[in-house]
């Protein structure tokens, strides 16, 4: 590219922000680029070790006040933790809008909050959520994609109270995981929606686990980590891939050539057992163990096309 990409990635909650695309946040760190993370509920309903597990099973919920104060303390332990796991990954500016996950919706206030966030930020690429993910109606993470749909489509407008120009993103990745995923409910269904973009990860895969490990409030660490890593992360053999994250392209986008990714052109030169060699590593237990045996990675960067 001939200047820095500016990406934003916005989840529902805050460790959406990188789970599915931590890798691939790496990769744009690494090479310069800017990218900064939004999470736009603080989280503290969903997978926590004290609300969604300690209350559980209880006789009786704590009174409104008591309540309130603890979603608070819990909202700062996921801040803290997410924080930390986007320094591993090179990602410095991290946003918290603070919406209650208890019930998000599709609102002005919230969209209007988030437009003036990307007008200040002003992002080339933003990742977010399929709009259509799950049910595509209380799905949380559906009804975050379309919040942020909403919100790009302000933020190329005026707002009183604003005083950032209009502003136009170039294209929006969908995380693709959720969304492209074997079908598990009637929702899933209506199918259709495959991821189109992969990124190759496999480089940077023991900075995406440090990462995840750093979710301990929610029971993302160890076990349920490894497992996650290896299903969801390591799905895409398919592809020569041993670890890559998948989108979905909300635009069709214009080439002055026949676009090449210097992927696609190396995996033609190699064999049927470099390919299985390839995407057959695997993140070692524990992850300090020698790395060095791990797939080189194929910069984008020597595409014949420059695309």
């Amino acid at each position: 590219m001939p200047e820095p990409l500016r990406l934003v990635s916005i989840g529902a909650h805050p460790a959406d922000v990188f789970d599915q695309s931590g890798g691939t946040l790496a990769h744009h760190t690494a090479r310069g680029d800017y990218v900064a993370c939004v999470a736009l509920t603080h989280g503290a309903r969903i997978h926590d070790a004290v609300i969604s597990d300690g209350m559980y099973h209880r006789a009786e919920i704590p009174a409104a006040p008591e309540l309130q104060q603890l979603l608070a303390d819990r909202s700062d332990v996921k801040a803290q933790e997410v924080v930390a796991a986007c320094r591993i990954l090179g990602i410095e500016d991290v946003f918290f809008l603070g919406e209650d996950d208890g019930i998000l919706l599709v609102e002005r206030d919230v969209i209007r909050r988030l437009a003036a966030l990307l007008r200040q930020l002003r992002p080339d690429v933003v990742l977010t959520h399929f709009p259509f993910e799950g049910d595509g109606q209380v799905c949380s993470h559906a009804v975050a994609g379309q919040i942020v749909l909403h919100a790009l489509q302000y933020a190329g407008s005026v707002d009183p109270g604003d005083r950032n120009p209009p502003h136009r993103t170039a294209q929006v990745f969908f995380f693709g995981q959720g969304a492209a995923a074997v079908r598990t409910g009637l929702w899933d269904a209506r199918g259709g929606y495959t991821n189109d973009i992969f990124i190759d990860i496999t480089d940077v895969i023991d900075r995406k686990f440090a990462a995840m490990e750093c979710l301990a409030s929610q029971g993302y660490a160890g076990a349920y980590n490894r497992k996650r890593t290896e299903t969801g992360d390591g799905a895409f053999s398919g592809h020569a891939v041993a670890y890559g994250e998948g989108f979905i392209r909300m635009q069709a986008e214009v080439h002055y050539h026949l676009p090449l990714s210097a992927y696609a052109r190396q995996r033609s030169r190699e064999s049927d057992h470099e390919i299985m060699r390839r995407y057959s590593w695997r993140l070692p237990m524990p992850v300090t163990d020698d790395l060095a045996t791990r797939p080189q990675p194929v910069r984008d960067a020597e595409s014949p096309t420059g695309d």
